[in-house]
């Protein structure tokens, strides 16, 4: 599934964007265990800004803040890592110059026995 690194982090300029990202990496994540029993794996893809019609209209405005883009085919070979991988249920971020690295989620508390 394609995400974006804002499904990994707040982005205060685009709300939506970002709640449907995250929504992008939960179910990638949720679906990854739910079909661990059929053998079938489940990844999800965090790219920054990759060059692509999406930042088409403000991709000069990125470049003179400072953003490296990521070129499509870094993109394209982190995806086809992943299926000739055998990892499943990972969050891959994928920026310029850095390998494809799986996000590292910290350990939630969950819910517990009630202590007696």
């Amino acid at each position: 599934a394609t995400a974006s690194l804002a499904g990994l982090v707040p982005v205060p300029l685009d709300p939506i964007y970002c709640a449907n990202k995250h929504a992008v990496v939960g179910f990638g994540r949720a679906m990854a265990d739910a079909l661990a029993h059929e053998q079938i794996r489940v990844n999800v893809i965090c790219p920054g800004f990759a060059e692509s019609g999406i930042i088409a209209p403000f991709r000069q405005a990125l470049i003179e803040s400072g953003f490296a883009i990521i070129p499509a085919r870094a993109v394209a070979d982190a995806v086809v890592g992943l299926f000739e991988g055998e990892e499943t249920g990972s969050a891959v971020v994928i920026q310029s110059g850095r390998e494809p690295l799986a996000y590292r989620f910290g350990n939630v508390p969950g819910p517990r026995p009630i202590a007696e």
